[in-house]
């Protein structure tokens, strides 16, 4: 019997459902929850398309990672399970300002949701759901913040063009949706900024690699996943992050970035306000809907004003040493402090012992 349990108590099985044989960025989430988790208490996980058609007899309190998906695919034989379960928790995001009416009805099934954001949390509380919302924010490993840079950090490309031609590296992350992702913000602030000084070159992460662009040639770096130190040193390349992003529920690859000491700018008022530092945060207006004809996320989002965004890139890059040295505090104070992943694991064993 675990410390501190009342004798008599019953401990419920647990279990983790998510996208286990697709790797998609709710797998890469769910995975660091479970990596952590297991050190601290029993899980099974299971996949989210091999849930609905399981034999429930032991009253599990079931986590279920992306929610609304597998909710809207498998409406009936889950209709049937959940009655048998001690609870259910649904994790998922909001990446607009808005749910759907549908996305309500799911999300009041649940016996408690849990947001990556305090900007989810307030977009399904205004959009009408009465479950329980946790805000649990995503993380970054101890090994992000701490460990030292290579010599020559991956790609080596990008690395030998930097040094020989002494440029500054523009980073942004554009893997999907690229809308939401503000691709064409990205592109704006990026020539803006070639205008006024010729060392900038921008490199961009997509779902295919990594691809420098510099005017309007294109050249790939790298196909394929990263991998652990390649991520890391991908960001160990870069003197300025831009998170272009119009909306989201989190947008990891910016605490990421702020992780590895990295200046980043993003527009105020979005999912990412619960990390960003203030002198990160460029002045936004309200975008238009995030996505079309999405049954989920049907809200609005927030985009940079570009001439404010151009003129906080030049003053970071005229500045490079001051806001680097800014941004490595960060990581080491704020960052190390609220946002690692074995922080978030303690906050997520605490949700789900709140609720078996």
């Amino acid at each position: 019997m675990p410390l501190g349990t009342r004798p008599g108590t019953i401990i419920r099985a647990v279990w983790y459902v998510y996208p286990i044989w697709k790797k998609v960025s709710f797998t890469l989430i769910a995975r660091k929850h479970l990596e952590y988790l297991r050190q601290m208490m029993k899980i099974d996980e299971i996949d989210e398309h091999t849930f609905p058609f399981m034999d429930v007899v032991s009253r599990p309190l079931v986590l279920i990672q992306p929610y609304f998906y597998p909710m809207e695919a498998y409406s009936r034989p889950l209709s049937h399970r959940i009655p048998k379960l001690t609870g259910l928790i649904g994790i998922d995001v909001a990446d607009s300002d808005r749910i759907s009416e549908f996305a309500v009805e799911l999300a009041n099934k649940a016996t408690a949701m849990i947001v990556p954001s305090h900007f989810a949390r307030k977009a399904y509380i205004m959009s009408g759901v009465k479950a329980h919302v946790h805000v649990l924010p995503h993380g970054v490993d101890l090994e992000f913040i701490n460990s030292p840079k290579r010599e020559r950090p991956f790609p080596e490309t990008l690395y030998d063009l930097k040094r020989s031609r002494r440029l500054k590296v523009l980073l942004a992350f554009i893997i999907h949706s690229g809308y939401r992702k503000g691709y064409d913000i990205l592109m704006q602030i990026y020539k803006r900024l070639r205008k006024e000084r010729r060392d900038v070159i921008l490199v961009i992460k997509d779902m295919y690699g990594v691809r420098l662009v510099e005017d309007d040639r294109e050249k790939r770096l790298f196909d394929g996943w990263l991998r652990g130190q390649q991520h890391i040193d991908l960001f160990d390349n870069a003197d300025l992050f831009l998170l272009t992003s119009r909306g989201g529920g989190f947008e990891l690859p910016g605490l990421e970035a702020l992780a590895r000491g990295v200046p980043t700018i993003a527009a105020k008022g979005g999912s990412w306000d619960d990390y960003m530092p203030p002198w990160g945060q460029v002045p936004s207006r309200r975008s238009g809907p995030v996505f079309q004809g999405n049954s989920i996320h049907v809200g609005n989002g927030v985009e940079m004003i570009i001439n404010k965004a151009v003129d906080k890139a030049l003053e970071i890059l005229d500045n490079l040493d001051e806001y680097k040295a800014k941004a490595h505090e960060y990581a080491q104070t704020r960052i190390k402090r609220e946002f690692t992943w074995p922080r978030v694991a303690l906050e997520l064993k605490r949700i789900i012992d709140s609720y078996r």
